[in-house]
């Protein structure tokens, strides 16, 4: 206990402190001497920089020193060399900001140990004066009021001003009792007790007599608020050195708190003289608020409105976070619930000027169709409204809070709270999780006074309530909204204001989603952004709340019909690039190659991005998706997902159709549908869910056949006359007044090309988003989409194939793999070789005669190729259904395209079972003998011929002159050949295989055709021609003979086709002659041993006449054979494969070999394609066996090697190719 009956000190520990005290004193000394002696000398540099030294040890001996060894008097010892600094030096010059910023570092850390051990108050407010008005400047009451009387300030580096406000740091920070209670331990005896609080017969009462340390008086006003604007002013000015603004800002907490937040009577009024906050802080907020305010939005000093203001540099995220939590202390010790209760209390009913009520939700929708926008759209700019400023503070002293006061500083802040929307979007999390704690805060102790009238605070937090940082920003910011509706407290109506709160968010709710398509029509797409996110997180909340709350909010879905017309005309999706590949039925799909089989995985992973016109960043695009899924959740929890499904469905079945806002209506379906899934399972969302399978199926039939011939709707009225491109004028001859055209003559008039391709691409738009949301649905229903699946497979296969556009396809394709996912299947080919016959029955079903569909045979071929080898037995009995259909549609040249990529299809996967040409078993026909290897034969067969082998030996038994035998000759070799086994016929025929069958029923329907009047199907007959040759010449790997093959089923096909075949070498198009080269090639590569004669005595004249002509077009045009994939590129690589294996089979004339090398040499050249020049000294290879002499040269007298040889062989081209110097040198 202290006072009288406190227990002595021991007279060790006093001795211990003693010699600490007098060990720091020593300490002490050794830095103050010099430093005395030093301001007296000259100011030089030696001097100064002398000085600069010692302070900078003064500081660190200050900051080590321990508090119980510091003393008063070791406090005045210090100082005093610090006080001689800070008067001007006897020479009148300055000493510089490297001391002064190094005598205030000492004198902060000299200030924080002298307020521990008992500051004078009389010190400390000379030194908060001198501090201020050094770094603020001297006060003059004869300058402008604009400059808030103040004089110019001395210019100094930010260091020394950070200095200086590190001392004003040290000054203003409150210390407690600390004082008081050290003056008790230096009072054993109690002499200093107030005998007449303490009653000696109570020892509890001895508390009540010991002395309190008196509170630091405040100094004058005007000192107080030139701290106050001195500090503001550097905490706005963005600078480099950041500590600077920090400093400043944590004085201006420190000094609103405990100064400007005192009592009246500590002000200077009479107690009892004002109600409410205090006087000195009402008259502060104005100017402290909107200084904060243009930090956090990093706005120029002067007004908005002003032409010469320029924008300052971005302040720090910190400084913001800092000035953010500055502004929420100012206003909660001003307007908080604690300082203005009475105020409120005087208040008659609720604040005047709040936001007024709308009365329903239609003038909105009104006023956005004309074009006005909403009312508070401003709050969502990039240029806020600066607040109104206070009157200007009267002379008679600082403002007195009032009822009127507090009605019109309200007001004031709502409009500051506006100003402040533009840092809920700032790049900076801490900034932004700083705007949550200055929200929550002020909802929090100012929930009364801004009662009506926190429609801003609450929209911020909805908008940080979707911020992407969840755990620093959106968390808090739902819990700090979740605060503010679950308020319980009655308010004057009866009413608690929990429902007041869910009634503003329903009114925020009604404005922003009014106010978002006329954002999006202004580009605004800051604003767009920041009103879809209040509607989804308020969404949000409604879903998480209680049912009461879902009662009162389940209002907005009522009328939605009439507020989504507005949203959903805005909503405008991109429009489809028509210049790709379009659907142009089998004709462009019969050219799928072996390559594009069995491509199991789908190309997409993910749909392609969504686009949307006057909407040029990705953010806008995804914050409108997650508003509808966010409007999707809150309708199924809400039973009204029935009702909004409707209505959006109402777009693209009814007259709206082909305009866009039926793209846009199927786009929003699909994000609220996807919504609703997030939901719970529920009987009604599933029905839905049903619903709109059936009807996105309908809406694919119908928009089918408007595509099929005869399902365009015919132009009538003005629009024929308007899209007539030949139109013809009348010519008339008239005189008098001449008639001026209206303005209506000058309106623009869409092409019926531009019209066509607009339609086009709303078309592809519709049937992609109508895919997308089949996939959507059958993720939501999950097995119970099965029954759907017959009708949406069909659709879904129809638009995956290659012929469709690239965007619709990369839908149909996601939405397979969605589909196959959904309903339990392992990939998409596993869900369709499942459901192979439902498919077949929906393509036979489309190929009827009160039905036909072109594209129908394009399913089938997508089936096929998707599936790959596995779907073979179960769909080759298509074949008879497919030539049924050939001879009821072979009129029709784009079913009977379609029908044949089926067919063709079909072999390259049946191709696929077949060994690789070098794992052929079969029986070759040899190569023909080289020139050299016959010379060896025929010497080998001189040498011997002359030899009597055992086996030429006459026969004994016969009698040489017996040459009229009385009996056959075979009669006495009858018993031999009894004795003899009988041998087993050998010539039994292996059955053909189910593929095998198919494919010769294919070539004996394929000849007709190989006249067609179709060149393309022409093409594509000699193409699948092509596939089927391996099929019947090559077996299976699962075959049990591995050396029977069906050629005898082929070789009578090529034999009646031969003639087409021939012609179709010199056919007009490019791609027949293709094609029919590649069929020769084919021909030569597997059956090689039947018709390499008819090639080279067929073929080769017609090769070489094509050889010939495009030689010349290459020497007279631009094409070139460089590119491997161009047309002549692959028939000269037909040609020469074919001559290539044609040389290896037969023997060649020496006239026809000459001719052959001659027309093909130039291949050899350095000019020829890489693949070229290997197929072209592969065939001279095979040449060579053939004639060594004839080959070499055509080579050397190519190439130049031999001057002896003819001058008419050399090629320019050939000289010094390394190909035929590696041929001659074999």
């Amino acid at each position: 206990m202290a006072g009288l009956f406190a227990r002595p000190q021991g007279e060790e520990q006093r001795s211990r402190q003693s010699s600490a005290t007098q060990t720091l004193f020593l300490q002490l000394k050794a830095i103050c001497v010099p430093l005395l002696e030093v301001t007296k000398g000259p100011t030089v540099a030696s001097t100064l920089q002398q000085a600069t030294q010692l302070l900078v040890q003064l500081q660190a001996k200050l900051e080590q020193a321990k508090a119980d060894d510091f003393s008063a008097a070791l406090a005045n010892y210090a100082f005093f060399p610090l006080a001689a600094l800070l008067r001007p030096p006897l020479d009148g010059r300055t000493r510089g900001d490297a001391v002064l910023e190094a005598t205030m570092n000492a004198l902060a850390a000299l200030v924080v140990k002298w307020r521990a051990v008992g500051m004078d108050a009389r010190v400390r407010q000379e030194l908060w004066i001198m501090t201020t008005l050094t770094l603020g400047g001297p006060l003059d009451p004869n300058k402008p009021v604009d400059t808030k009387g103040k004089g110019k300030a001395v210019e100094m580096t930010d260091e020394a001003r950070l200095a200086m406000v590190r001392v004003l740091v040290a000054l203003l920070r409150p210390f407690g009792d600390k004082v008081a209670n050290d003056a008790d331990d230096d009072d054993p005896l109690g002499e200093r007790l107030d005998w007449s609080k303490v009653d000696a017969n109570d020892p509890s009462t001895f508390s009540n007599g010991v002395p309190q340390a008196d509170a630091d008086p405040l100094p004058p006003t005007p000192i107080l608020f030139h701290t106050l604007t001195t500090l503001l002013g550097l905490a706005a000015e963005p600078t480099s050195l950041l500590p600077l603004q920090l400093s400043s800002l944590e004085a201006l907490r420190i000094l609103i708190s405990q100064y400007l937040a005192q009592p009246v009577d500590a002000a200077g009024a009479g107690a009892g003289a004002t109600v409410g906050p205090s006087p000195l802080l009402a008259t502060a907020l104005p100017g402290t608020a909107s200084t904060l305010s243009r930090i956090a939005t990093s706005r120029p000093k002067k007004a908005l409105y002003d032409q010469s203001a320029t924008p300052d540099r971005p302040q720090a995220s910190k400084v913001v976070a800092s000035a953010l939590e500055t502004l929420s202390l100012v206003i909660v010790e001003t307007v908080g619930d604690a300082a203005t209760g009475p105020l409120r209390s005087m208040r008659d009913g609720r604040l005047d000027g709040s936001v007024a009520v709308v009365a329903s939700l239609e003038e909105f929708v009104l006023d956005s169709k004309h074009g006005d926008p909403a009312p508070d759209e401003h709050e969502a700019s990039e240029e806020p409204v600066p607040p109104v400023a206070e009157p200007t503070p009267t002379a008679q002293g600082p403002t007195v809070p009032t009822a009127d006061w507090l009605r019109y500083t309200v007001s004031s802040l709502e409009l500051l709270f506006v100003s402040l929307s533009p840092v809920a979007a700032h790049e900076s999390p801490l900034v932004r999780a700083a705007l949550v704690d200055l929200l929550d805060s002020v909802l929090r102790q100012c929930r009364a006074t801004l009662a009506g009238t926190s429609e801003q605070l609450v929209e911020a937090l909805l908008v940080l309530s979707a911020d992407e940082w969840t755990d620093l920003v959106a968390l808090p910011a739902r819990a700090a909204l979740g605060r503010a509706l679950d308020g319980a407290r009655d308010t004057t109506e009866g009413r608690t204001e929990a429902t007041e709160a869910r009634e503003m968010v329903l009114r925020i709710v009604r404005r922003r989603f009014a106010a978002l398509p006329g954002s999006l029509r202004r580009r605004d797409e800051v604003g767009a952004q920041r009103c879809a996110k209040v509607v989804r997180v308020a969404f949000e909340l409604l879903v998480d709340s209680s049912a009461e709350i879902r009662t009162s909010f389940g209002g907005i879905f009522k009328d939605f019909d009439k507020s989504s017309w507005s949203l959903l005309s805005a909503i405008e999706l991109e429009r489809v690039s028509t210049g790709g590949p379009r659907g142009s039925g089998g004709m462009a799909l019969a050219w799928i190659t072996g390559s594009g089989v069995n491509d199991g995985t789908p190309e997409d992973s993910a749909y392609p991005p969504v686009r949307l016109r006057r909407v040029t960043e990705e953010a806008t695009v995804a914050s409108l998706q997650a508003l509808w899924q966010a409007l999707g959740h809150a309708a199924a929890v809400t039973e009204s997902l029935e009702a909004v499904v409707q209505h959006l469905l109402g777009f693209p079945l009814g007259p709206r159709r082909a305009d866009g806002i039926a793209v846009s209506a199927l786009s929003a379906l699909d994000d609220v549908m996807t919504g609703a899934r997030m939901a719970s399972s529920t009987k009604s969302g599933r029905k839905t869910a049903r619903t709109v399978v059936k009807t996105v199926i309908a809406l694919l039939d119908e928009l089918r056949s408007r595509d099929e011939p005869g399902g365009e709707p015919a132009e009538t009225g003005d629009a024929q006359v308007a899209l007539s491109s030949g139109e013809e004028q009348p010519i008339e001859h008239r005189i008098g007044v001449l008639d001026i055209p209206s303005l209506e003559a000058y309106a623009p008039v869409a092409t019926r090309q531009t019209r066509d391709e607009d339609r086009a691409s709303h078309d592809l738009s519709l049937v992609s988003w109508s895919l997308r949301l089949l996939a959507t649905c059958a993720v939501t229903l999950g097995s119970a989409f099965q029954r759907h699946l017959m009708e949406a497979l069909y659709h879904v296969l129809e638009h995956s194939s290659p012929t469709s556009h690239p965007f619709v396809a990369a839908h149909a394709r996601q939405a397979l793999n969605l589909i196959s996912a959904a309903t339990a299947y392992a990939s998409p080919q596993n869900l369709v070789l499942a459901n192979v016959d439902y498919v077949v029955n929906s393509v036979s079903q489309r190929l009827s005669v009160s039905h036909l569909d072109p594209q129908a045979p394009l399913v089938l071929v997508e089936m096929i190729r998707l599936v790959g080898s596995p779907i073979v037995p179960m769909v080759q009995d298509l074949v008879d259904d497919v030539f049924e259909a050939l001879d009821d549609y072979h009129g029709y040249d784009e079913i009977t395209v379609g029908l044949w990529a089926v067919l063709d299809a079909l072999l390259k996967v049946m191709e696929e079972d077949l060994p690789s040409g070098d794992q052929q078993t079969g029986k070759l026909t040899l190569a023909p003998e080289s020139a050299q290897e016959s010379w060896s034969s025929l010497e080998a067969w001189l040498a011997d011929r002359t030899v009597t082998g055992p086996e030429d030996a006459p026969d004994a038994a016969l009698d040489p002159d017996d040459t009229n035998p009385q009996r056959p000759f075979a009669e006495a070799d009858q018993r031999d050949m009894a004795e003899e086994p009988a041998e087993q016929p050998t010539d039994q025929v292996t059955p053909p295989s189910r593929t095998q069958v198919v494919t010769a029923q294919i070539l004996s329907k394929a000849l007709y055709f190989l006249s067609h009047e179709s060149a393309f199907l022409r093409a594509r007959v000699l193409s699948l021609i092509a596939s089927a040759v391996p099929l019947l010449t090559r077996p299976s790997l699962d075959a049990a003979d591995p050396t029977a093959n069906r050629a005898s089923d082929l070789m009578p096909v090529i034999h009646r086709a031969w003639p087409y075949v021939l012609n179709r070498l010199s056919d007009s198009e490019p791609y027949v002659i293709v094609e029919a080269a590649g069929l020769v090639e084919s021909l030569s590569r597997h059956v090689g041993e039947y018709m390499s004669r008819r090639i080279v005595d067929d073929v080769w004249p017609r090769f070489k006449e094509l050889l010939d002509r495009m030689a010349a077009d290459s020497q007279t045009t631009a094409i070139s054979s460089g590119d491997p994939h161009s047309t002549a590129h692959r028939i000269q690589k037909s040609v020469l494969r074919t001559l290539q294996q044609s040389s290896a089979r037969v023997p060649i004339k020496e006239e026809m070999l000459w001719d052959v090398a001659m027309t093909t040499r130039h291949f050899l050249g350095c000019s020829a394609h890489p693949d070229l020049q290997q197929l072209a000294a592969q065939l001279f290879r095979n040449l060579r066996r053939l004639n060594d002499d004839i080959i070499w040269l055509i080579l050397a007298g190519s190439a130049a090697a031999d001057k002896s040889l003819p001058r008419f062989l050399r090629m320019d081209a050939l000289v010094g190719s390394s190909v035929v110097d590696g041929l001659l040198a074999e």
